[in-house]
């Protein structure tokens, strides 16, 4: 047998097959066929169906401007503007017709008697204002991260486009979170802290606020003027008893008078400036009246930008000034409200995510305002004693009114221009 030898020049391999085609047409051959068998994939690939894309949580959001609260809660916000699964919508309602226009097809939908602001709706799930991120921020979190994983449906978004949901829209209720940021108290866990125990705690909070400071202050100017010490200590009584009735009247109803659309900016506003006017009054009174008298009847042309009420409330006869009294009670309470709204506010949540019987959210409504009022009646003791011994001298009649005036200017400014720093 010979040896293996390679195959001479012009001889046939007999492993390569014969080949029949010119050179270099067999490249082309073979490239045609990969273009052929491209063009055929991509076909393929078009004609089969592409997945849909899920469509994206939507966060409604109702807000006015001028709002702390809402402002606080946009902000919170932001940090979902670039997650691509969840879109945020905002309605602003009280400068913004087409978001007035979907607020209350909303209320009409959902059957609300009243709404707050800023209100948020996430599938069946709602919140009416923001405390802190801590609260409200947390339980957006907590319902966005179920949506997200669970899937929610979305029948505001029905409900604003004029079709029928094909879900109930009724939100569903929130819960109560494990910690609470108190102000001076800092986080608490309100697992370990009973309710009794709590509500002491932001009644006592609630009546050592700024705002029911400015309160007191306008009072004792008003009291100035009234020499009989039985009739001082009555009209000052008078006036804690109308503070505690009104407090009561609006925390049982949840705050819905003064959360209604626009009457917090307005009536913020117009108090400030009244407090701003009153200020300006006391220190003219102070400077061009060097006496400081204090007679009663020159108290109305002293005090000419609360002269109605004014004039009611140092009646000399007791029952028409007591009425006048109840009535300023009313009015500074309201006011007094409107900037400190946030420690109420809390609470009253707080007992509408606890189940109990009626008698007993009344109870602890009473509960609230002892507490309360236990503060203003302590303050007003000690003020009304130290104005009795101080009515002898000019000195601290007019300092009082400085004072007076150095709290109204503070509290006027802040009204208007950083009201968040008056909300707990």
């Amino acid at each position: 047998m010979s040896p293996d030898r390679p195959p001479e020049r012009g001889a046939r391999s007999e492993l390569l097959p014969a080949q029949n085609l010119p050179a270099g047409r067999g490249a082309y051959w073979v490239l045609a066929w990969l273009v052929l068998l491209l063009l055929l994939a991509g076909g393929l690939a078009q004609a089969q169906p592409e997945a849909p894309t899920p469509a994206p949580l939507r966060i409604h959001f109702f807000y006015t401007q001028g709002c702390p609260h809402c402002a606080a809660a946009e902000n919170f916000l932001l940090r979902y503007r670039h997650d691509p699964r969840i879109e945020i919508r905002g309605y602003e309602v009280k400068h913004d017709p087409a978001g007035r226009i979907a607020l209350e097809k909303v209320v009409a939908a959902l059957a609300l008697e009243d709404v707050g602001f800023p209100y948020f709706i996430i599938g069946r799930w709602s919140a009416i204002g923001y405390q802190s991120d801590e609260w409200t921020g947390a339980m957006i979190a907590r319902e966005v991260a179920s949506c997200l994983a669970q899937g929610c449906p979305d029948p505001i978004s029905a409900i604003l486009a004029g079709e029928t949901p094909t879900v109930a829209a009724t939100p569903a209720q929130a819960t109560l979170p494990s910690k609470l940021r108190l102000p001076l108290l800092g986080e608490i866990d309100t697992g370990t802290l009973s309710l009794p125990m709590l509500t002491v705690v932001l009644a006592a909070l609630d009546g050592f606020n700024p705002c029911a400071m400015w309160a007191l202050v306008f009072l004792l100017g008003l009291l100035m003027g009234v020499a009989e010490r039985k009739r001082m200590w009555l009209l000052g009584l008078t006036f804690l008893a109308g503070s505690g009735l009104i407090y009561y009247l609006i925390m049982a109803a949840w705050l819905k008078v003064l959360l209604t659309i626009g009457l917090i900016f307005w009536v913020r506003n117009g108090v400030g400036l009244v407090a701003l006017a009153a200020a300006g009054f006391y220190v003219h009174d102070v400077l061009t009246n060097p006496e400081a008298a204090c007679e009663v009847s020159h108290t109305t042309q002293r005090l000419a930008i609360l002269a109605r009420l004014k004039r009611f409330a140092l009646e000399e006869r007791l029952w028409p000034a007591m009425m006048g009294v109840l009535a300023l009670a009313f009015a500074v309470n309201l006011i007094e409200f409107v900037c400190s709204a946030g420690i109420p506010a809390v609470y009253t949540q707080i007992l509408a995510l606890t189940p109990m019987p009626g008698w007993q959210y009344q109870a602890y409504l009473l509960l609230y305002l002892l507490v309360f009022l236990l503060d203003d009646l302590a303050l007003f003791a000690v003020a009304a004693t130290t104005l009795q011994f101080a009515a002898i001298g000019t000195r601290y009649a007019r300092a009082s009114r400085l004072i007076g005036a150095g709290v109204m200017v503070v509290i006027g400014l802040l009204l208007l221009f950083k009201p968040e720093w008056l909300q707990f």
